[in-house]
């Protein structure tokens, strides 16, 4: 009887409207930073702190710590900022606008890959898996397959400037 006392006067957990661990939300935020500077500062980067919470416009947010990540030409990860949003309980990853979200290559490399695969037909000599270059040639071709349509002609460069993430998974 003591045992059952104790365990019904153990309060669980309070978590205010939708601030639920399970409920919590994560965006990914675009900023223009240069990566070589992140990675020779590390955490001591000067993140500039979002002006407000851009999916419910919250004027306040708070530090969330650092999420690590890996970009290609980096030994190691680069920590990149995280904010939290008090009101919708959002937290935003801080991610250089020069990367795709989840891709480790830039933007750059990626698109000259791609229109050198168009132009001549095969890949270029590069140090990059092939495994990648394929993901992102086949991704490129779902895409625009359902969201340019059938009868695009367009070409491959073409679809890749108007998509805008043109080498991620469709979900």
């Amino acid at each position: 009887m003591k045992r059952a006392e104790s365990c019904a006067r153990t309060l669980r957990p309070c978590f205010q409207g939708c601030c639920h661990p399970k409920t919590q939300k994560s965006m990914i935020y675009s900023v223009s930073v240069v990566l070589k500077d992140i990675f020779a500062l590390g955490k001591d980067f000067p993140w500039e702190r979002p002006s407000a919470c851009p999916r419910c416009g919250h004027y306040r947010l708070w530090g969330h710590g650092y999420a690590p990540r890996y970009f290609r030409g980096f030994p190691s990860c680069l920590y990149l900022k995280c904010f939290r949003c008090p009101s919708c309980c959002c937290v935003l990853t801080l991610r250089p606008d020069s990367h795709f979200p989840r891709i480790r290559t830039c933007i750059a490399v990626i698109r000259d890959h791609i229109f050198h695969r168009e132009r001549c037909g095969h890949w270029p000599r590069s140090d990059l898996a092939r495994s990648n270059l394929r993901y992102w040639w086949n991704n490129l071709m779902r895409r625009t397959l359902a969201y340019l349509d059938h009868r695009f002609t367009g070409g491959m460069s073409t679809a890749f400037n108007l998509l805008s993430n043109p080498v991620n998974r469709l979900r």
